[in-house]
């Protein structure tokens, strides 16, 4: 039976921000009103709100936890909850 190989953490300079995650620091640190959802992981401002465990009751929809979700990200196949 063969071990699975060690990973060794390298000392040294980060890895260089890609093109992608500059424009989403600038985004990030964009002044916005405190009140003012946003993102912690693309610094975007566009929410869908969800509902999780709708019932069904008399044909109509009931109950469910309500949750905002990032529009970017969801639209990259991420589910961020906000």
């Amino acid at each position: 039976m063969t071990k699975p190989p060690r990973f060794h953490v390298i000392q040294g300079a980060p890895a260089p921000d890609t093109p992608v995650e500059q424009v989403r620091k600038r985004v990030r640190a964009m002044p916005k009103p405190p009140a003012m959802i946003q993102c912690h992981r693309c610094g975007g401002r566009e929410v869908i709100e969800t509902k999780i465990g709708m019932l069904l009751k008399d044909g109509k929809p009931t109950g469910g936890t309500k949750t905002l979700l990032c529009v970017g990200c969801l639209l990259r196949g991420e589910r961020v909850t906000l």
